[in-house]
């Protein structure tokens, strides 16, 4: 059996991040939280974790400011990142392609979306077998 894979969760809204919490429960990850973007920099250089699921919108530093601190630190660069917004027009999307988003998931969302999500950014940042 593989290990489980760890992601780290910063959310800022306790109810959305309880919501994130009991999509992903079953699914075998072992989930880290943050409340915000820098607290969550913290956690990921430290635990290093397999995948990241960011709001973009938190007070202090933003998921988009998460995302180019992780992208600028040679060992963090390639974790797959999932933004979380509310935001969903195509700009908003684009925006957080910029910041170098792995995928990109509107809220409200449906707990099955995010767990195919996350499921394939996962198996997208495996490396090809030799």
């Amino acid at each position: 059996m593989p290990p489980k894979a760890r992601v780290v969760v910063c959310e800022d809204d306790p109810v959305i991040l309880r919501l994130i919490q009991v999509s992903l429960r079953d699914c075998g990850y072992e989930l880290l939280t943050a409340s915000n973007g820098a607290l969550g920099f913290e956690l990921i250089e430290r635990e290093l974790p397999d995948a990241i699921v960011t709001d973009v919108t938190m007070p202090g530093m933003s998921g988009l400011e998460l995302a180019d601190a992780v992208r600028a630190h040679p060992d963090l660069a390639q974790i797959p990142i999932l933004f979380l917004s509310a935001a969903a027009q195509r700009t908003h999307r684009e925006e957080g392609d910029r910041h170098g988003a792995t995928a990109y998931v509107t809220k409200p969302f449906r707990a099955a979306e995010l767990r195919a999500t996350l499921a394939w950014a996962l198996e997208r940042s495996r490396p090809e077998p030799d």
